[in-house]
């Protein structure tokens, strides 16, 4: 029966997969700016972002704004397969499934019951902020499956342990050099190695973190003054966003990606409330907590740490480990707190069902999102030189309809960057694409303000709770 229910929850996360990918979710900008340098190794063997080309210094030569585990795991999956979105989000998927694995393999190592265990595990694979964020073309998906590899490692109690450390060290830092988030992912860790193998064992989990990151300093090192531009820029970007949002923004920022995410809401609190009760109630009687408890509160306060400091929607994908950690947590404990485990699972059942029904029985998505790249591509039918920020963004279909037009993706506005570093290639563009004009670069829009340009406007006639919601500005040249 528990293999049953295993090919179940599999079987339903890959029909989901086979249902969208190629629409949802929508082409992000994101996925443009992380495919540009990624075809580029695969082609050439450099990380040059050919889409930023003048707009961030050094960009047409090296990418620095981001560690580069990513663009070499994508890049090489390029270099096998068909040189498009799907072959990276196809990678990505493969990823995702592996992690879901590899996390239920640890919690049946942390005592875990089976059942709870695949509680777990479909509470990850059929929520719908994984298909929103970690089926995209971005590194969460491998972020999270260096940092469980890592966990993996801390846990296996094998005579080799100074090896098994040192894996963990180097998985953790591939899981950083993923994206920086996995650096707060780090006292995790260092919990299970301190509590699996002794103090003593600690500086092997140092060794195997340092090497990767002295391999990429290495790879910085002669273009150090593009490193403090690049990821400098990105670093000012997120102390500003930490400094604007208010709790209701980060809130609204947080739920933005689940399925009926008020109440979702509701019941991460019920969930966290209930866990706060059985670990006060386990520390009482036993005077301590028992490791997988202790692991747990770890995870989610360091992820619910990082999520508040980043204000970053992409990130929110971390958090479902350790919440469906919580949900096996609760089913194991055998009181009536066990009945939210099969709350959340109907929850995300539920909201995958009510997602599919109105982008494919409600609306034919592949044939609005057809007939709106369609209208795109006659509003930029004289352009030569398109400067982009849309959702969806139309980049991939331009480079496969239009081969002759030259195409830049966006600065976001945020970015605190010299507007002599970009303006002559601003300048240098004929049409411009937007999807919201709060956000569009401030320096852009004075360029906008200044010259003459027929300006169109439309909204994807989707309902407001659709993936596609989102409208379309477009300025070209008199």
């Amino acid at each position: 029966m528990a293999y049953a229910s295993f090919l179940i929850i599999s079987t339903l996360f890959f029909f989901q997969v086979w249902m969208n990918l190629d629409v949802f979710p929508v082409v992000w900008p994101d996925e443009v700016l992380f495919f540009s340098p990624s075809l580029s190794f695969a082609k050439n063997g450099h990380l040059q972002t050919e889409v930023l080309n003048g707009l961030i210094p050094g960009m047409e030569s090296k990418t620095l704004w981001m560690p580069p585990l990513y663009f070499l795991f994508s890049g090489f999956t390029l270099t096998i397969f068909p040189e498009t979105l799907t072959t990276v989000r196809i990678a990505n998927v493969t990823i995702v499934y592996l992690t879901a694995l590899g996390f239920y393999w640890l919690l049946r190592r942390e005592s875990i019951s089976q059942w709870a265990s695949q509680i777990a595990f479909a509470s990850i694979l059929w929520e719908p902020l994984l298909f929103r964020f970690g089926t995209a073309a971005r590194m969460e998906g491998l972020t999270a499956f260096f940092f469980i590899l890592s966990l993996l490692f801390a846990t296996n109690k094998n005579k080799t342990k100074h090896f098994y450390v040192f894996l963990a060290g180097v998985t953790l830092s591939f899981s950083f050099l993923s994206h920086p988030i996995g650096a707060s992912f780090g006292l995790v860790t260092l919990f299970l190695v301190w509590r699996n193998f002794g103090y003593k064992t600690l500086p092997w989990l140092i060794l195997g973190g340092v090497l990767p990151i002295v391999c990429w300093m290495y790879y910085i090192h002669p273009n150090w003054e593009w490193f403090e531009i690049q990821f400098g820029a990105q670093i000012t970007r997120k102390r500003n966003l930490l400094e604007t949002f208010t709790l209701i923004d980060k809130l609204k920022v947080f739920s933005f990606g689940f399925g009926f995410p008020k109440l979702r809401l509701i019941l991460i609190a019920f969930e966290l409330s209930a866990l706060t009760y059985l670990s006060y109630k386990l520390f009482k009687t036993f005077g301590k907590l028992n490791q997988k408890w202790i692991l747990f509160w770890i995870w989610i306060l360091s992820v619910l740490l990082a999520l508040y400091t980043s204000s970053e929607g992409w990130y929110v994908f971390h958090i479902l480990f350790p919440l469906a950690f919580g949900m096996a947590l609760l089913y194991d404990s055998a009181g009536s707190s066990s009945k939210l485990a099969f709350v959340g699972i109907l929850l995300s059942l539920s909201s995958l069902l009510y997602i599919n029904h109105i982008h494919w029985f409600q609306t034919d998505s592949k044939r609005i999102l057809e007939s709106h790249f369609q209208h795109l591509e006659m509003s930029l039918s004289h352009s030569k030189s398109v400067y982009l920020q849309a959702l969806p963004d139309p980049y991939f279909q331009l480079r496969k309809n239009r081969p002759d037009l030259h195409l830049l993706e966006f600065i976001p506005g945020e970015l605190d960057i010299p507007s002599e570093a970009y303006i002559k290639t601003i300048k240098s563009r004929d049409s411009f694409v937007f999807y919201d004009d709060q956000l569009i670069n401030h320096v852009i829009s004075e360029y906008l303000k200044e010259s003459s340009w027929n300006r169109e406007e439309w909204e994807i006639p989707v309902p407001g709770n659709h993936w596609l919601h989102y409208k379309t500005i477009v300025y070209t040249k008199k």
